[in-house]
């Protein structure tokens, strides 16, 4: 054992010495540590950084720290030194997505002439050389692809002795006459190219990951010594994780909530419980905060509140589904063995299907007969059909999927169905049920469907697109399956919130046999304040379905209780007319439980998130006359890209009875539960951290309050990459 212990630290120290041997040559070199890690080994010269934040986020590099970058943000450059010759350039890279758009590790330009010479990535993992005359780009593909969550190794010689470009030791087989080099490199990017494609304030050309070990050189590439230092350091596994320093300030970013460690986020998807563990999936865009590049992000938890986020599952191939894997929804095959169907985004929308290596779900291989559904029903105009649910009916599997159709000049929403004996080949039948806009407001299209069986009855839900200024909403019918259609017992639908704000839920049973579902609570605020937070979107609370008189009642998981912080605050009060009381103030994770008698009050319930000096808060509360619940934001916050405005809905609430409410508060994200039945959900955003107070008010007469409070202390959210 000690001979082991030996020849493992005999080997790291050789790889090491290679910096102080036939590498210590170059020209230049950024290890990235030491107290100005941006600072060149030997000499002065200084990189500059280019952040959103403003900051240098380290990480474990290849060798000693690394430089970690965002994927929309974050660059390097620096100006080569007029009597300096850089005939080639060389660096380590650790990716944890493909980019959105073609990306470059490391680009060098004349600046006289502005040509410039680049080595990238496009969003397939195909490493391309670029090359520019100023304002003109192009991509020679090389045909060489590249993995995510490894380290990579490029190297790229300029001089007429090692002209090419070297991944991980091995020169690549391509014509390097098509490229024109630049004749003297007076400026270098890192980590981007000098392509500028924005989205916004988004910077597409960058990539997202690890930066460590970047030399230049004046002489050519010692080929045989970056070989040998591969040799042990391409066997590393770079550790992805987000630096804990990104978010350590932000005070709205939400710490009991499930979301991914940064970036986009969209609808989750697939919701089970399999061997002992949960796990739910999720569009993922991990290069930016926009809905492009989308891949099948998966978590894991042992209790539907601490969870883990690994390596995306599924991820766009060129192909039928180049374009984004979409959402869809996984089941357990009659073996017990889980299937993911999702919708594939390719030259035309179609469904595939893809199956799990191992139990822990966490690497997956595509179907080689997809995609399954190649479009859209033959008869049918539209072509983007998308997201699935799969369920067993007796001996037959049937799948149904997102559409919308136009029937006499109406355009209305619907579902297609689909059968199988074998969950592989599908067979159309016709549309399940179709909408009534006219009558029932349900849109022209329908997203993200469940059809849950609950008891004898079903539920359909849907959520119906934003339309004409109307935002989407989900929508939910109850009734029965009956001849392979859906037959509502109401024509009307139902809404999921009281408020509109979550959408999408993906629905399970837990293993305590209880209907559970997670959801996506959007932020909805602007495009350049999403840029300076660094990330989009979230996950509601689990929580628990049950239908009653054919109504979805709401309440939270049970297993959220063990994140209370053991003591607790009582209250047993009146509130006067015109009067508030203090529930709460401190860090802004807290939960309130609280029975409220409202007497003849005409308006009563929560002020959140306030300043101690009146200048931010939200109210939250019910307008008796009107029957109305209300979220008044227009007090919310000071900074820029916050909507301010006044969100209310229809609510018949009998105030004759004391009224329960349950109140979650995890920074931005608030989700309330009334007689655990009904339930809305909002985000605020105060721009003071002191905007934390929590009160409860009352208009129009007294009401009496008995609440517990607790702080909640934050969930156990880690990634495993």
């Amino acid at each position: 054992m000690k001979f082991k212990l030996y020849c493992w630290f005999r080997l790291m120290v050789c790889a090491t010495c290679f910096l102080c041997t036939g590498l210590q040559a170059s020209a230049q070199h950024w290890s990235f540590d030491g107290e100005n890690p941006l600072k060149a080994d030997k000499k002065n010269d200084v990189l500059e950084l280019k952040n959103v934040r403003n900051q240098i986020e380290l990480t474990a590099g290849v060798i000693g720290k690394g430089l970690r970058t965002d994927g929309y943000s974050t660059s390097l450059r620096t100006e080569i030194r007029p009597n300096q010759n850089v005939s080639a350039c060389s660096g380590w890279f650790a990716l944890e997505s493909f980019p959105t758009d073609t990306a470059a590790f490391f680009a060098l330009k004349d600046r006289r002439t502005g040509i410039s010479i680049s080595v990238g990535v496009n969003r397939f993992g195909e490493i391309v050389i670029g090359k520019g005359n100023g304002k003109d780009f192009s991509y020679l593909p090389t045909g060489h692809f590249v993995k995510k969550f490894s380290w990579l190794n490029i190297a790229l010689g300029m001089g007429s002795a090692d002209r090419g470009v070297w991944i991980n030791g091995q020169k690549l087989k391509i014509n390097m006459s098509l490229i024109n080099f630049p004749a003297k490199a007076g400026e270098i990017l890192i980590g981007k190219d000098f392509r500028e494609n924005l989205l916004g304030q988004m910077d597409l050309t960058a990539i997202n990951g690890i930066i460590d070990e970047l030399r230049l050189w004046n002489k050519p590439l010692p080929i045989k010594e970056l070989q040998n230092e591969i040799a042990v350091l391409a066997k590393k596994v770079p550790v992805l994780a987000i630096p804990a320093e990104r978010f350590k300030d932000d005070f709205s970013r939400p710490k009991y909530h499930l979301m991914p460690a940064a970036n986009w986020t969209n609808e989750t998807h697939g919701l089970i419980f399999y061997k002992g563990r949960y796990h739910i999936f999720n569009q993922k865009n991990a290069s930016n905060l926009a809905l492009r590049q989308i891949n099948w992000g998966h978590f894991s938890s042992p209790d539907l509140v601490n969870w883990t986020e690994h390596k995306p599952a599924l991820s766009p191939e060129r192909g039928y589904d180049e374009n984004g894997i979409w959402s869809g929804h996984v089941i357990l095959d009659d073996k017990g063995i889980p299937m993911i169907s999702y919708t594939a985004g390719g030259p035309k929308m179609g469904i595939a299907l893809a199956f799990p290596k191992d139990s822990t779900l966490n690497d997956w291989i595509k179907y080689k007969q997809n995609p399954v559904i190649p479009g859209q029903p033959d008869g049918y105009g539209r072509t983007d059909l998308r997201d699935t649910y799969v369920w067993k009916e007796g001996n037959k599997w049937y799948m149904v999927v997102g559409f919308g159709v136009k029937k006499d000049d109406v355009e209305k929403g619907a579902l297609l169905l689909y059968s199988s004996p074998d969950l592989k080949n599908w067979n159309f039948l016709h549309t399940l049920f179709e909408g009534n806009p006219d009558l029932d407001n349900s849109g022209i299209f329908w997203e993200m469907p469940v059809f849950k069986k609950i008891g004898d009855k079903y539920v359909l839900l849907v959520n119906k697109v934003p339309h004409k200024g109307v935002p989407a909403r989900a929508l939910y019918w109850v009734g029965s399956f009956v001849n392979e259609r859906f037959v509502p017992d109401n024509p009307m639908p139902k809404n999921l919130e009281v408020i509109n704000r979550l959408l999408s839920p993906s629905v399970t049973e837990d293993k305590d046999g209880r209907i559970c579902a997670i959801a996506i609570i959007p932020d909805e605020i602007s495009g350049e304040a999403a840029y300076n937070q660094g990330w989009s979107h979230l996950y509601s609370l689990p929580r628990v379905w049950n239908l009653t008189d054919g109504t979805l009642n709401q309440s939270p998981h049970p297993a959220l209780r063990s994140l209370r912080v053991a003591n607790s605050n009582f209250f047993d009060a009146t509130v006067a007319n015109h009067q508030s009381v203090k529930l709460y103030s401190g860090h802004q994770q807290y939960e309130v439980v609280a029975q409220v008698r409202p007497n003849k009050s005409k308006q009563f319930g929560f002020v959140l998130h306030k300043n101690p000096d009146g200048s931010e808060y939200t109210k939250i509360y019910y307008d008796v006359d009107a029957k109305e619940l209300v979220v008044d934001q227009r007090h919310s916050s000071t900074k820029k890209g916050i909507p301010l405005r006044i969100k209310k809905d229809a609510f018949a609430l009998d105030t004759s009875k004391p009224v329960g409410f349950h109140v979650f508060v995890d920074g931005s994200v608030v989700e309330i539960f009334i007689n655990d039945q009904h339930a809305l959900t909002t985000r605020i955003f105060p721009s003071k951290e002191q905007s934390n107070q929590a009160e409860i008010f009352s208009e129009g007469d007294s009401i009496q309050i008995k609440a517990e409070v607790w702080a909640i202390r934050p969930a156990v959210i880690n990634t495993d990459f």
